[in-house]
């Protein structure tokens, strides 16, 4: 049997006894109809801290590689509410108005997905705003609310770098889109994650990042060979393809790369007793 989904006493979530005035006023201001299950868990508990507060995901988030954290659901209100995904999408840069946001640690969201729904109800989705992540979690609320744990492991297996065939397309084509339009933060955000993937996607990224126009990206990728060249890492990179990859960067226009990259090949040739290169 589950535990409780929320935390006993009352937090600054809860929005005090369900009312049926303000369930029509939000619902025209967000212009959609809330599902009923939403609804009737609101009758319940109008807004809560999650006490289940973990969700299973199909792919990796900067949260951990297996599932999503929700700390809270909004109850039907503002300030905090669910009636607050008008600014937040506003502030955010959520195009769409038809994400109705139940919990929110931006830049990351859950949140109702009316986009497709037609005559359906809405299901629920995991967006992250820098990463340019917008993953389905559930079919409906119900489901999303049977769903979540009080605690979900992190999947050991696919930490050490087992990805699905599916998975790594997934993160191949997010690769290759954050490489034509992302900013270099969101660029580093996304090999974080594929850190925690297989080493085809690692050497993959980190192939496209040193060929990227932008210096700064080359400033986030050093900072990963320069603990590879250090000895972390092992096997993730061959020593030799590490050796070529640091020259290719010492000219680079970033004066920090050129500084990390003249300190990563002595350790690189101190490390395996050599003064000049790998061999």
């Amino acid at each position: 049997m589950k535990s409780s989904l929320w935390e006993e006493a009352h937090d600054d979530y809860y929005k005090g006894e369900f009312d049926e005035d303000t369930l029509a006023r939000v619902q025209e201001a967000l212009k959609v109809v809330l599902p009923a299950s939403y609804v009737e868990l609101m009758k319940r508990r109008n807004g809560f801290r999650c006490a289940r507060k973990y969700f299973p995901c199909p792919e990796p988030t900067s949260w951990a590689n297996n599932s999503v954290q929700v700390d809270f659901l909004y109850g039907i209100g503002e300030d905090p509410g669910i009636l607050d995904s008008l600014y937040l999408r506003k502030e955010w840069g959520i195009r769409s108005g038809r994400i109705v946001l139940l919990s929110a640690d931006p830049p990351m969201f859950v949140g109702l997905d009316y986009r497709s729904a037609g005559k359906r109800e809405p299901s629920v989705v995991f967006i992250d705003v820098e990463r340019k992540q917008d993953i389905r979690l559930a079919a409906t609320f119900a489901a999303f609310v049977e769903g979540l744990e009080s605690n979900i492991e992190e999947d050991e297996q696919q930490a050490d770098g087992v990805v699905t065939d599916e998975q790594e397309r997934t993160l191949r084509a997010k690769i290759d889109q954050a490489m034509e339009d992302g900013k270099p933060g969101e660029i580093d955000k996304l090999f974080t994650t594929i850190l925690s993937t297989n080493r085809q996607l690692i050497r993959y990224m980190v192939e496209r990042m040193r060929g990227h126009a932008n210096p700064k990206v080359h400033l986030y990728l050093m900072l990963f060979l320069m603990c590879c060249a250090e000895g972390d890492n092992p096997g993730m990179i061959e020593d030799e393809a590490l050796e070529d990859m640091l020259i290719g960067l010492a000219d680079s226009r970033n004066k920090d790369v050129r500084a990390l990259v003249e300190y990563s090949l002595e350790k690189l040739r101190k490390r395996l007793g050599n003064g000049n290169s790998p061999a």
